[in-house]
C-alpha cells in the first residue's frame, strides 16, 4: 500500500518496484487529529511527509503576521521537501484540516535512498525544484487579504461604508439635532395656518422614516463587510493560538527531560 502511495508521487513515479518497495521500509506512520499543527515556518526540518489520508492547510503569515493560504493539499500530496535537502528551517506552515494520516521520510534515510539509486537524483531534483519555483511565484503574488477585500469593492460597497460611517459620526448627529430643532420650532411658532408642517410634523415623520430605512440599508451592507473581516482577523488568531499551544507544549517537554536527567 505505502509503494503504490509512493508511486502516485510525482518525486517517486519513475522508480521501479523494487526501489519503491526498498523506500517504503523506511517510512514511518504518524497520525495527526484535526486542527494539530505538523509544521511551523522557520523551525528546523529533516522531514518529509507523505499524506495517506486526510487533509490539510500550507500557509505563511504575512508582514502583518495574518495568514495567507498557499494550498489545501490531500491524500497522495507530500511537503517538506525543502528542509528536507538542505536540513534548513521550515519555508511554510502545515496544519491539519481533518484527521490526517502521514508517512515520514528522515533526511538522512532519504540521502541515503538517493545515493544507493542515483540514477533517480536527477529527476528527483527536478521536481523538487519545479514545486519550490511555483511556491515562489505564489508567494510573490500574495497580498493582505484585508487589502484585496478594499481593491475588489463594488462602488456601491464603498458608499455604504461611507455613508455607515458618516451615520455614526458626532456631526450627524449634532446636525439632526439642529435640524429637528429647527424644524419643530419654525413651525410651532407660524402656527397651524402659516406653518408648512404643523403638529403633529407628518411631513417630518415621512422624511425621518425614508431616512431611516436607507441608512438601515447602508449599515447592514456595512456590517457584513465588516463581518468578513473579523471572521479573517478570528482565523488568524486561531493560528496563534495554535502556534502558542505548541510552543508551551514543547517548553514542558523540554523541562520534563531536564528534570529526568
Amino acid at each position: 500500500m505505502n509503494a503504490e502511495l509512493l508511486q502516485s508521487i510525482p518525486l517517486f513515479a519513475r522508480l521501479d518496484p523494487a526501489t519503491l518497495a526498498g523506500l517504503a521500509a523506511l517510512l514511518e506512520r504518524r497520525a495527526f487529529r484535526a486542527n494539530d499543527p505538523v509544521i511551523w515556518i522557520g523551525e528546523a526540518g529533516d522531514e518529509l511527509f507523505l499524506i495517506r489520508s486526510g487533509e490539510v492547510v500550507v500557509s505563511y503569515p504575512d508582514d502583518t503576521g495574518r495568514e495567507q493560504v498557499l494550498s489545501t493539499l490531500g491524500p497522495g500530496a507530500f511537503f517538506g521537501d525543502v528542509a528536507l535537502l538542505d536540513g534548513g528551517a521550515r519555508t511554510a506552515s502545515v496544519r491539519a484540516v481533518t484527521d490526517a494520516e502521514m508517512l515520514v521520510l528522515g533526511r538522512e534515510a532519504f540521502l541515503t535512498f538517493l545515493r544507493r539509486n542515483p540514477e533517480t537524483a536527477v529527476d528527483v531534483l527536478i521536481t523538487l525544484g519545479k514545486r519550490h519555483r511555483e511556491m515562489i511565484e505564489k508567494l510573490r503574488g500574495v497580498a493582505n487579504p484585508n487589502a484585496l477585500i478594499e481593491q475588489k469593492s463594488s462602488r456601491w460597497e464603498r458608499a455604504a461604508d461611507t455613508i455607515a460611517a458618516v451615520s455614526a459620526s458626532q456631526p450627524f448627529v449634532l446636525f439632526h439635532v439642529f435640524w429637528f430643532g429647527l424644524w419643530v420650532t419654525s413651525n410651532l411658532l407660524l402656527g397651524e395656518q402659516r406653518g408648512f408642517d404643523p403638529f403633529p410634523f407628518g411631513l417630518l415623520t415621512l422624511v425621518v422614516s425614508l431616512e431611516a430605512i436607507f441608512l438601515s440599508i447602508f449599515v447592514l451592507v456595512s456590517a457584513n463587510r465588516s463581518g468578513d473581516k473579523d471572521r479573517i482577523r478570528a482565523d488568524v488568531d486561531h493560528q496563534v493560538n495554535l502556534k502558542a499551544q505548541f510552543e508551551i507544549m514543547q517548553l514542558h517537554a523540554k523541562l520534563d527531560r531536564l528534570l529526568a536527567r
